[in-house]
């Protein structure tokens, strides 16, 4: 069997090609904002489509290819119209954001009708998925664990990351609602939020008003290594609190082993259960980690490495993806 990946989507592609040894790819094809907007820029998309409609279709057949894996269902069109057989797989923001209307919610449907077979990045997309294929699988995203490069405590007061972009569905009242509760604990903490997200501007700036009111310091969009970056340099990460399940950035916090705050609801019955703190109970047991000293940083990582060797090991994800894909009904 040999993958070839199709956008790579919050480098959940680019870690399974890793995980094969070299024997998958990943084709990425133009983005949108690539190449910005007008009429003009709108001729240049079509253009640049045509071409990854061709080169996709030349890379699957010269290649020595048995599958296309498609990570984001818009991006599906690119197999379908080079007559290329596909997989899709499913990522919060089409199945959730793109479904809402619009040329993207037909182009969703029609590649999970057409997939061959239909796979989700988190738990909580599951049931959703599932109501337009029965036969739709979770395989969970992969995440290559890092040896924190840092002594578990590195300053004199906590400092804390907010892991997520000013984006729908991140639960950002009771993030703000988390920070107010930790300032009150640590009035002399820091921390930072990514200032920048798919919000409306207005509540971009609201948004960042009040957590600079709080205390916090505004980043811009970061590049990957700048974004584990900021995560390393942190005591403790605030993650989502709204859709129950653990995204790529919480993952790479618990990669880091820097502990994290977040709602996992959605991975009830995992075992290990995933070594985050509930919202609910942040101030309460940050403080207690915080007053625990190195030790209790420690037993966290290790708690937090257990369960990504568990669940989210990158050669252990590519395995589950294979023997998904091995098994392909021929859907119409």
């Amino acid at each position: 069997m040999r993958i070839l990946h199709v956008n790579d989507v919050a480098q959940v592609g680019s870690t399974l090609v890793h995980a094969s040894e070299g024997r998958d790819a990943l084709y990425q094809p133009m983005l949108r904002r690539e190449v910005g907007e007008g009429a003009w820029a709108t001729v240049q998309l079509v253009v640049r489509r045509a071409r990854d409609v061709a080169r996709l279709r030349h890379a699957f057949y010269h290649g020595g290819f048995t599958h296309v894996h498609v990570h984001y269902a818009t991006f599906a069109h690119l197999a379908e119209l080079g007559g290329v057989p596909f997989s899709v797989h499913l990522h919060g923001g089409d199945l959730l954001g793109d479904m809402a209307g619009g040329v993207k919610s037909l182009l969703v449907r029609r590649a999970i009708r057409r997939a061959r077979r239909v796979v989700v990045s988190t738990p909580d997309l599951l049931a959703r998925a599932q109501t337009f294929r029965l036969d739709a699988e979770y395989v969970p995203n992969p995440v290559a664990r890092s040896a924190p490069s840092r002594p578990p405590i590195v300053h004199d007061q906590p400092h804390v990351m907010m892991l997520s972009k000013m984006d729908y569905l991140k639960g950002w009242d009771r993030q703000v609602q988390v920070m107010v509760d930790l300032r009150a604990a640590w009035p002399e903490m820091s921390f930072v939020f990514i200032a920048e997200g798919q919000l409306p501007s207005a509540t971009k700036q609201d948004l960042s008003q009040r957590l600079i009111a709080l205390g916090g310091t505004p980043l811009p969009l970061l590049r990957r290594d700048a974004y584990r970056e900021q995560i390393r340099n942190a005591d403790f990460a605030i993650g989502q609190m709204e859709v129950g399940a653990l995204g790529m950035s919480e993952l790479e916090a618990l990669a880091l082993g820097v502990v994290t705050v977040a709602d996992a609801r959605a991975h009830a019955g995992a075992v290990p259960n995933p070594p985050v703190v509930a919202p609910s109970a942040a101030r309460q047991a940050l403080t207690a980690i915080w007053d625990g000293g190195p030790t209790a940083h420690k037993a966290w990582a290790a708690s937090a490495d257990d369960y990504l060797r568990a669940h989210h090991d990158p050669t252990g994800c590519l395995r589950r993806l294979e023997n998904l894909l091995d098994y392909q009904p021929g859907v119409a």
